[in-house]
């Protein structure tokens, strides 16, 4: 029996957030999954992980026996009290009622912690009331760790205080277990990356990932490994009675499962009575998200059940995925009806489909990638006669960055022949469409104008319409740094939205948002509204394809600007793609920036500008200039740090921005900064330098562009160290430093540094010059700061008196530091310390030093 726990424990250690160390008031921890989730190697490892001193163990594995029903309660009994007290306690015993009563009292007069852990009780008519009976009837110190034979097995132990269950979502494997050592028998842990990728295929089932780390194929698809199907016929299919056998490869092919739609499609009546016993002995299904009386399988194991029905039941198949979708069809669920439709390659219904299925999945939904898949396998002469198609398909095409297409087919939509043309023009879908596809061609103002022409006429009876004009609206303020536009907008459409369930705009909505404060530079506040969006996000139950891809892109430049350490090639990629193919063009710059920064910074800076050549060929493509003029300035300081090129860097003139006034402004504050960086590295002409910076400077602050202001500040800073003006550069230095840390800007201080210091020797030695607390914070702080993301977001502070100089006035108080340290730290006399904290106090209202410093914590200015 123990060579049997050891055997199983080979090769895996003990997450403690499963044992006992994680939960030392359990009386019984009891672990309920679908097989192969671990439930045997946990229960095994209780019985290994203990104190020999202090504890003692029992291990019974039914699952060894040929019939788990021999295991008679006195059996059972005898072989905890041989594992108790040996061999000697057998003497004394004349009957079985003797061995049930003396294992009794010796687990009532245990002095040591006892651990029973029980590997496969409960089937049958075997001992699971005794089981239940010693659970109620011992002390403390004994403990249980028991996983049942079957899911269901032992159900009453669920109800009774003092015990734990972990289920499948518990026993799956997390990222961070994969990275630790030996976890699954390796010598060493698995990369970030590797086991991001390993926990997205397999779902963290272990068994998966077990075979996920053998098999030769693993960029294949989980389900046709060739070890994936053996695991599944061996140790699932071969286990389930026939009828339960059929039932789960029948259930596979539904969207989700639920017994109404399982008797439909199938036309029976049992589909109720197959669930329950499904889910009581295997627990192969679980509740879905959205509703809990609906269930969903394991997307591996789904898929490997589905090629056993097609194999099985091929001839079936079209006619099973028909039903199906007319399921759908009939509820409402629009979705669903287009991915089984896509499954079947059959287009054939939308000759029939109403005018409110793809409008509601184009527009609301915004399930674009599906929907460009299927539009794709459908005859354009059938799109172009049906209106509803056609103005779905422009959607799609436009929100794909396909907009001649778009064009075209929104041109056609018109026509005389299109079926149900008037009702949709009753409600001003077409003109909704174009108004919004000029947004996404970056034609803002134009736009803008159309989108408040369509709420004036329109608005009032089309409500999903009216949230995505707004929404768009705002986001043409967004861009515009128009920010307290934004802010009456964000609330207008945010109630349109609202009432209307309007997912896709919602997601635009917060992407104008959190794309605002990326804008700002306000790096801390760009995260807190991520986290805000992610949650809301999963209580309105948005749909997570389109959701977790933009979303994902915005992230990724908040944590390359945070710490850039943070971020892995293969996610920085896997947004960069995803903006290139859906991205407008301020999202598909924001990812092109971060992207190529990240590579030229990791030392690929061939890869980092081809990054950019590809952004730029997109731009030439779809006719974008604001998108190509961005690129070129950006391939202009590569190319200037680079020292590729002595001559001047090439930039936009003037009279190429012709955009709205304030993209025009960054843009002139990023090529000063250039013509800064280009006079430093000349190595004279240091007053035009500095000339340059504070041009970059004013640009950036008209508009409330932190970042480019920080480099704009480093430059001007090195430019008056070269004039000789050491105290204003350490000053200008010392302000820089303070807004990127308050800020998070962090990147771009590192950026703008490395930078210079490539540049121009004379920043070498003024950045000699500076202490090294100079305003900064140590590396490790940091490190520690950007990844603790259990820390509660901190507060925008736009409303606050407390200035940022103030702040870190305060920071300094918090560690004990003195007036004279302070001043001497901030570059200030003793006098404006002391001012300052006047001030402070005044505004918070407070007293004394630690009054402060209490009272600014509690307002998340600390």
């Amino acid at each position: 029996m123990w060579g049997r726990q050891r055997f199983i424990t080979q090769g895996c250690t003990d997450r403690q957030r499963l044992g006992a160390s994680a939960t030392p008031e359990a009386k019984v921890v009891l672990y309920r999954a679908p097989p192969g989730y671990g439930k045997s190697v946990q229960v095994a490892l209780a019985a290994n992980r203990r104190d020999p001193e202090h504890e003692s163990a029992v291990y019974i594995n039914g699952r060894s026996y040929p019939d788990p029903r021999e295991v008679t309660d006195s059996l059972f009994a005898a072989l905890v009290l041989y594992q108790i007290e040996g061999p000697e306690s057998r003497e004394a015993l004349k009957s079985d009622t003797d061995t049930i009563e003396a294992l009794r009292d010796a687990l009532f007069n245990a002095r040591k912690t006892i651990r029973i852990c029980l590997d496969g009780p409960g089937e049958g008519a075997d001992n699971g009331d005794l089981i239940e009976d010693l659970i109620c009837e011992t002390p403390d110190n004994v403990k249980f760790f028991i996983a049942p034979g079957s899911a269901g097995a032992l159900p009453r132990l669920s109800l009774m205080t003092g015990v734990v269950t972990y289920g499948a979502d518990e026993l799956a494997f997390t990222e961070e277990d994969l990275k630790e050592p030996e976890k699954l028998g390796e010598v060493t842990g698995i990369g970030g990356s590797e086991a991001g990728n390993i926990i997205q295929a397999t779902g963290g089932w272990p068994a998966l990932v077990r075979l996920m780390r053998q098999t030769p194929n693993p960029d294949l698809p989980p389900e046709s490994w060739p070890e994936t199907r053996s695991y599944f016929r061996d140790n699932l299919l071969s286990v389930l009675p026939r009828h339960a056998r059929r039932f789960v490869c029948n259930a596979a092919m539904l969207e989700e499962v639920s017994a109404e739609c399982y008797d439909y499609v199938y036309k029976t009546q049992q589909a109720d009575q197959e669930i329950s016993f499904v889910n009581e002995k295997f627990a192969l299904l679980a509740p879905t998200v959205s509703s809990g009386e609906r269930l969903a399988m394991h997307p591996v194991l789904r898929g490997y059940l589905r090629s056993v029905f097609n194999a099985t039941q091929r001839e079936r198949r079209s006619y099973v995925l028909k039903r199906v979708a007319f399921w759908h069809w009939r509820r409402g669920e629009y979705l669903h009806s287009i991915n089984v439709a896509l499954e079947a390659s059959d287009h054939r219904w939308a000759r029939v489909v109403s005018d409110s299925i793809i409008l509601d999945v184009a527009l609301r939904q915004g399930e674009i990638e599906v929907l460009r898949t299927w539009f794709e396998k459908v005859p354009v002469r059938t799109i172009k006669k049906i209106a509803s198609l056609g103005i779905g398909y422009a959607w799609t095409l436009y929100f794909s960055q396909q907009a001649r297409q778009a064009e075209e087919m929104l041109a056609s939509s018109d026509h005389p022949i299109s079926r149900g043309l008037g009702n949709l023009d009753e409600e001003g879908w077409r003109e909704l469409v174009n108004a919004i596809g000029k947004a996404t061609q970056d034609e803002l103002l134009e736009s803008e104008t159309l989108c408040q022409k369509w709420i004036d006429c329109f608005g009032e009876r089309n409500m999903v319409g009216k949230g995505a004009a707004l929404t768009c609206q705002a986001f043409i303020a967004s861009s515009g740094r128009r920010f307290d536009d934004l802010e009456r907008l964000l609330h207008r459409a945010a109630v349109a939205n609202q009432s209307s369930n309007q997912h896709y705009a919602f997601i635009w909505l917060k992407t104008a948002e959190i794309q605002a404060e990326l804008f700002k530079g306000n790096i801390v506040r760009a995260m807190s509204l991520l986290r805000q969006a992610n949650k809301i996000a999963e209580k309105i139950e948005v749909p997570k394809t389109f959701l977790s891809k933009m979303f994902g892109s915005l992230e990724l430049q908040i944590l390359h600007e945070q710490n850039h350490h943070l971020v892995t090639h293969d996610s920085a990629k896997a947004s960069f793609n995803f903006a290139l193919n859906y991205g407008v063009t301020d999202v598909l710059w924001g990812c092109t920036h971060t992207y190529s920064s990240f590579l030229y910074h990791e030392g690929f800076r061939d890869q980092g500008m081809a990054v950019l050549e590809q952004t730029r060929l997109a731009a030439c493509e779809r006719d974008l200039p604001r998108l190509n003029i961005l690129i070129r300035v950006q391939l202009a300081e590569f190319i200037l740090i680079n020292n590729e090129e002595l001559g001047p860097p090439i930039l936009p003139d003037e009279c190429e921005l012709t955009f709205l006034p304030n993209q025009n402004q960054a843009i002139r504050a990023r090529i000063a900064l250039i013509n800064s960086m280009y006079r430093l590295r000349l190595g004279k002409q240091f007053g035009v330098a500095e000339k340059y910076a504070k041009q970059a400077l004013q640009s950036a602050s008209a508009i409330s562009d932190a970042r480019t202001k920080v480099a704009a500040q480093y430059c001007q800073a090195v430019a008056a160290f070269a004039l000789g003006s050491s105290k204003v550069a350490k000053r200008t230095i010392l302000d820089a430093n303070l807004l990127s840390e308050h800020l998070n800007c962090h990147f771009t201080r590192l950026w703008i540094k490395e930078a210079l210091l490539s540049l121009s020797p004379i920043a070498q030695d003024f950045f000699d010059e500076l202490p090294d607390d100079s305003g900064t914070i140590a590396t490790k702080e940091l490190e520690l700061k950007t990844e603790d993301s259990s820390a509660p977001p901190i507060p925008d502070n736009g409303h606050s008196a407390i200035t940022i100089k103030q702040i870190s006035l305060l920071k300094c108080v918090s560690n004990g530091m003195t007036n004279r340290e302070i001043a001497e730290r901030l570059l200030v006399t003793e006098d404006t310390v002391k001012w300052h904290m006047k001030k402070i106090f005044s505004e918070l209202k407070v007293t004394n030093r630690v009054q402060a410093v209490t009272e600014a914590r509690l307002r998340g200015l600390l």
